[in-house]
């Protein structure tokens, strides 16, 4: 078997290899007879996930090759590796942990001491599908039998809208429509409209002789309930949907993407949300002693293919609803959704808190930054709402920069300070996201200088050459990540996209580097 890039089924990774062990698996990979004691075998295998089972591609590393970070306890050491068959091959690299910075563009790091770590992602769709590079299309509407149209009538009261998701293909995105329909319309026929894809790789290339069909949704608008001081609270969900027949269409801004059907209503799934926001609040002041909430929001989303490695990839939403800003008295409601998806299509839930402390800007003491952190859970649909919903993991605690406390500003005198935290209260991790972002300090526009990954065992890290400069203002951030399908060391990036995920962030205030 060949095993250069684009090659599928890679033997290192499990189902392809048998019952290899790891260094077998590796030394397959590189056609050595063992690797070297002192070497690491990076790899970036794309798995396709599709009605009929999964694909993997090996992909080239050379392009934008990842590098390795050594600590020696006085300095950091940089290697860089080498091409070899499927692969990228370092030497040198002493036993225990280094941190493997991805590619120099995300400059994402991973805190690991294997000896083979694999950098590739999921997506949706066949292995063979062609991305034009192209993000959005005009497109040419023929749409029949909708529910009356209702307009965007304000911030809770989100209207009618229109979705598309391909299940052959990795797309999910918008129909936006340039002129507003008149309200209580069934029908839309117009070429003033445009296609947008949400996707990593914009539109696809679509084949009628492959099966490449899309699905239309639309979302209408329902009302959850209200809120102490007598806000509606609105929320969108698709009550009707038609998949189009396969078709054949190569995108190129220009050519509009003819979408004609008509749509079928949906038999209406319920489900009863008991959102403890009080219970939210607390962990906001856990997380920043100064923070407050400030977005609340659910969403429950499709689960294509439901794998048993429990990836998740976006396929767009079966239902949204956001809380008015600062929201934190509990809120109970019953909520519907239709769902026009197969049958092998699971259905999760996805909630999100955010909460922040506005800090006021160095250099302009009139105007402030916020300072955020986030608490996520995605999770299948009855686990989240079975019954109140609570948080099941508390942020970071004691979280500290050079010993000191990350919540009190002050400077730090190294380019390369320690960042130390003790577990979470609630909830057991399994492993920590780090991120360190730069703030303008006068205008507060904010750089994400790349997230750092390790293992729940670690409580503290030195942060890794490229994080810091000198004379910049920054806020560093510890998320707690609960994630059973999440393997940090040996494949970091694509095992954290699954379900079930809760996570949960401390962050401090801002430190300058003088």
């Amino acid at each position: 078997m060949s095993f250069l890039p684009g090659t599928m089924c890679v033997v290192w990774l499990a189902g392809c290899g048998g019952g290899a062990s790891p260094v077998e698996r590796d030394s397959q990979a590189t056609g050595q007879t063992l690797l070297a004691d002192d070497a690491v075998l990076v790899t970036r295998t794309t798995r396709f996930y599709t009605s009929v089972g999964i694909a993997e591609r090996a992909e080239d590393l050379s392009e934008n090759p990842p590098e390795i970070h050594v600590y020696d306890g006085a300095r950091f050491s940089r290697i860089t590796g080498s091409a070899v068959p499927g692969g990228w091959r370092f030497m040198g690299v002493p036993r225990g942990e280094y941190y493997l910075r991805s590619d120099s563009g995300t400059r994402v790091d991973i805190l690991t001491s294997a000896r083979h770590v694999d950098l590739g992602v999921g997506s949706r769709g066949r292995l063979d599908a062609v991305y034009a590079g192209v993000d959005w299309s005009p497109a040419r509407l023929d749409l029949r039998n909708l529910s009356p149209w209702v307009p965007v009538t304000g911030d809770y009261q989100r209207g009618s809208s229109l979705q598309v998701v391909s299940s052959q293909l990795d797309l999910s995105g918008s129909l936006l429509l340039f002129k507003d329909v008149p309200e209580g319309a069934t029908s839309i026929v117009t070429d003033e409209a445009e296609m947008l894809s949400f996707g990593r790789s914009g539109i696809p290339v679509f084949q009628s002789d492959q099966g490449d069909r899309l699905y239309v949704n639309q979302l209408s608008e329902f009302i959850a309930g209200g809120m102490p001081d007598g806000t509606r609270v609105g929320y969108s969900a698709v009550d009707r949907s038609v998949e189009l027949e396969p078709i054949d269409f190569a995108p190129d801004w220009e050519t509009p993407m003819p979408i004609t059907g008509v749509l079928q209503p949906l038999e209406p799934r319920e489900v009863t949300l008991d959102w403890r926001l009080s219970e939210f609040s607390r962990l906001a002041v856990e997380g920043h002693p100064r923070a407050s909430l400030v977005l609340s929001y659910l969403e429950i989303r499709p689960a294509p293919h439901s794998p048993a490695d429990g990836w998740f990839g976006h396929a767009g939403e079966l239902l949204s609803m956001s809380l008015p800003p600062g929201a934190a008295t509990d809120f109970t409601g019953r909520l519907r959704f239709g769902n026009p998806y197969p049958s092998d299509w699971g259905v999760v839930g996805r909630l999100a808190q955010s909460y922040a402390y506005p800090s006021p800007l160095p250099s302009n003491p009139a105007s402030s930054v916020q300072l955020t952190g986030h608490y996520f859970a995605i999770d299948v649909l009855e686990n989240l709402t079975s019954g109140p919903v609570v948080p099941r993991l508390s942020p970071p605690r004691s979280l500290r920069i050079d010993r000191k406390q990350a919540s009190s500003s002050n400077e730090v005198g190294s380019l390369h300070p320690v960042i130390s935290w003790v577990p979470p209260a609630v909830g057991k991790p399994t492993g920590y996201e780090v991120r360190v972002t730069r703030i303008h300090p006068r205008l507060g526009l904010t750089l994400n200088m790349g997230n750092i990954y390790v293992p729940g065992s670690v409580r503290e890290l030195r942060l890794p050459p490229g994080k810091l400069e000198r004379g910049t203002y920054n806020f560093v951030k510890v998320t707690a990540i609960e994630a059973p399908h999440w393997d940090v060391e040996h494949a970091p990036l694509r095992t954290l996209e699954s379900v079930p995920y809760h996570s949960a962030a401390a962050f401090g205030s801002l430190f300058f580097v003088p």
